[in-house]
């Protein structure tokens, strides 16, 4: 199959769930494809403001040579574009590459086997943080991204 990136809105659970087809991810072009891709995809969705997003890793495969540029544009990407994300699936390396941008970036990981896992997590936060309330420090709900 060829490279390819699909997003999807879940309006029951106010989502959308990021899927990937053989994006291989071997050097900085294609880290740079993979951010104009994503963001192209979010925009249509967060056009009223940032979105939670689900990301299924499998399909999605980081190599070495590419580690280091993705954790930088996919923590900018995050940030412009979601209140929170979590992500399931993915095979070994990209795992450790998204649990070590996380690490660097000081950023909560949320990683997770399956969607149904991801979604309950998210769902968790999103009731917490309606307990809790308001930031004092941000106007609105604080949230989980990378």
């Amino acid at each position: 199959m060829a490279w390819n990136m699909s997003f999807e809105y879940d309006a029951q659970n106010d989502v959308v769930t990021a899927y990937f087809t053989d994006c291989v991810l071997v050097n900085e072009e294609d880290v740079l494809r993979w951010r104009r891709e994503v963001e192209v995809h979010l925009s249509r969705y967060a056009g009223s403001g940032k979105v939670d997003l689900l990301i299924n890793l499998d399909g999605l495969v980081v190599k070495f040579t590419a580690g280091r540029v993705f954790g930088k544009e996919r923590r900018e990407v995050l940030e412009r574009f979601t209140h929170r994300s979590y992500r399931f699936g993915g095979d070994d390396m990209t795992q450790m590459f998204v649990l070590t941008s996380g690490a660097i970036n000081g950023a909560a990981v949320n990683h997770y086997a399956t969607r149904d896992e991801a979604l309950a997590a998210l769902k968790a936060e999103r009731e917490a943080l309606r307990q809790r309330g308001p930031s004092p420090f941000g106007g609105g709900f604080a949230g989980s991204k990378a």
